[in-house]
């Protein structure tokens, strides 16, 4: 039976003029970057990038670690990045990292290839339904009209929304869907020019009631600033550390938040072991009346646990993302700012007080829990603390330090002391998953001229060894320290770990049986065996700067790995334990 539908046939002259005016809103916007995946419905796209002035176009094998390379670059380069993919399942292998920019508040823009209508539900190659196939993991998201058949200016109000959607009110991912009908090949010679829009506007400020309640708020002496993963500039870390001086409000600082290391250290109070401080019964013995928490949720258990019985009157989550993570359900206020935005208002019209006695309270049980970390990771078996330690020592100032999750983010938080050398710390602390590691770092690195070293473990490298692949034919340089302890040492970690009738190594901790070392020849990368202290700080400093890539792998012990972070939890409560402490 004859269903009277025929194949249409795509202008190309429109076509190419109007994924010209795509990409060429785009760069007006502030987009330098296309992290592109090859296929054939894309082509019309692809070919429109490349011959956009202003933007630089990298190609992928893989769609999956294509998505983490550009969530890398946006946040190194602290702007959108756009991705193109063809049609099909190619989309889909960019949710892991959709997913990771939406929690973690990165600008990705994400430019999927598609069918016509007449083409769908027809049966025809690499065709599925793409419309929303992000769901709920995306700022916002459209169908685009089919290329070609709307006027050049539909195409650059669709580049201008979608940066615009990306960044405001809140940062995140957003995806359009370009239908494209045959022929898909552009047509010679250049398209006319666009006329453009201008690009985005400035960010909102921080909203005045609530500048004016955290204010009556810092009037408190007892306070506390939570300092989470975030995404801060020098001026950022700054604008934190000195609201931190002024109010005498201690910082507990995770790794990832821009917080621990830096020039402020000489003055600011911000503390590195908070972790095992509220381990160790000290947060109890010294509750706050306030604590401002500021981005994304601290990778410290022992914060969370504490925050369910510490009994402060006011939990205030600050947040640009529209997180306001709150697992241990305490918060009790919410305010949508930057968090550096908001310091810097507060500032503003702020009366200094400086440390008190609460302060240096704190400060002293921070130095205590330090020295006894140092101490006792100096003459402890050779293990992550020990890789912490080596990478603490090794890492030159203004260097990017790339951290996986599980264990290595954890150790970090551990071990990791506070120092008066800037260090850029990256961890993807929205999902907290462990795949697209090594490609983020490979987008990190890409978009940053200090050098680069990712810390990771290997089930994580594991995850992405495309990833790894691809950082040669990108031309970054990279160093990678894996810490190998076949398989999943966190899950030693768990109490179930302990149970006599179930075999956790099995279930649990997943074993690989690989050797890693092998994968250094897939990358084109120079290979470091690693077995002390010793052999690491050598291949650290012959690695880091140096061109190329760099793999140092690491053999571990997953039960070593637990005994050292027990005995640093026992020894920091020993050390302040008694009077007064």
């Amino acid at each position: 039976m004859r269903t009277g539908i025929r194949n249409k046939q795509a202008d190309t002259v429109a076509v190419q003029a109007s994924c010209h005016g795509l990409f060429a809103q785009l760069a007006q916007s502030g987009v330098a970057h296309v992290a592109i995946s090859p296929g054939s419905r894309s082509t019309p796209l692809t070919i429109a990038a490349d011959r956009t002035p202003g933007l630089e176009v990298s190609i992928h094998m893989d769609e999956r670690s294509a998505g983490f390379y550009a969530l890398g670059l946006a946040r190194s380069s602290r702007r959108p990045v756009a991705l193109v993919c063809t049609s099909g399942s190619a989309a889909a292998n960019y949710l892991p990292a959709v997913v990771e920019a939406f929690h973690s508040g990165v600008p990705l823009i994400v430019l999927t290839a598609d069918r016509p209508p007449e083409l769908q539900g027809r049966g025809a190659p690499q065709t599925i339904n793409q419309e929303d196939i992000f769901g709920t993991h995306v700022r916002w998201s459209t169908q685009a009209p089919v290329f070609g058949t709307e006027p050049v200016e539909e195409s650059v109000r669709l580049a201008a929304v979608a940066v615009e959607q990306s960044l405001a009110p809140v940062p995140g991912p957003v995806h359009v869907n370009c239908p494209f009908r045959e022929p898909l090949e552009p047509p010679t010679g250049a398209p006319p020019p666009a006329s453009l829009q201008p690009p985005p506007g400035a960010s909102t400020p921080p909203d005045p009631a609530d500048v004016a309640t955290l204010t009556g708020l810092l009037s408190r002496e007892k306070g506390l600033i939570v300092a989470g993963p975030m995404d801060l500039d020098a001026a950022g870390v700054a604008a934190v550390a000195r609201l931190s001086t002024d109010s005498g409000w201690p910082v507990i600082a995770d790794p990832a938040s821009g917080l621990r290391r830096g020039p402020h250290i000489a003055d600011a109070p911000v503390l590195a072991s908070g972790e095992h401080l509220l381990a160790a019964g000290f947060g109890d013995r010294h509750q706050p009346d306030v604590i401002v928490q500021l981005g994304g949720l601290p990778t410290s258990r022992a914060y969370r646990i504490w925050l369910q019985r510490c009994g402060a009157d006011r939990v205030v989550a600050v947040d640009n993302t529209g997180r306001f993570p709150d697992p241990s359900f305490a918060v009790t206020d919410r305010v949508a700012a930057d968090p550096a935005e908001l310091a810097g208002a507060l500032l503003a019209g702020f009366d200094e007080r400086g440390p008190t006695e609460w302060t240096k309270e704190w400060v002293n049980a921070e130095a205590s829990a330090s020295r006894t970390m140092a101490d006792l990771v100096s003459i402890a078996p050779f293990d992550e603390p020990g890789v912490v330690d080596s990478l603490c020592r090794a890492l030159p100032a203004g260097a990017n330090l790339v951290v996986a999750n599980s264990m290595p983010i954890r150790d970090l938080d551990a071990f990791m002391p506070v120092d008066q050398r800037p260090l850029a710390v990256f961890a993807n602390r929205g999902a907290n998953g462990i795949d697209g590691l090594i490609s983020t770092a490979v987008g990190i690195a890409a978009g940053s001229d200090a050098p680069t070293v990712l810390f990771t473990g290997d089930l994580a490298l594991l995850h992405d060894l495309t990833g790894f692949v691809a950082a040669e034919r990108l031309g970054v340089d990279l160093t990678v320290v894996v810490v190998d302890n076949d398989g999943g040492g966190i899950f030693s970690f768990l109490p179930i770990a302990d149970e006599a009738d179930v075999d956790h190594h099995r279930l649990f901790h997943t074993p690989h049986g690989l050797d890693l070392g092998l994968a250094a020849n897939l990358a084109g990368a120079t290979l470091d065996r690693i077995f002390d202290r010793e052999g690491l700080d050598l291949a650290l400093a012959t690695s880091i700067g140096h061109r190329g890539i760099h793999l140092l792998h690491v053999r571990t012990n997953a039960a070593t790995n637990v005994e050292i972070h027990r005995r640093a939890g026992t020894a920091v409560a020993e050390t302040l334990a008694g009077p007064g402490r």
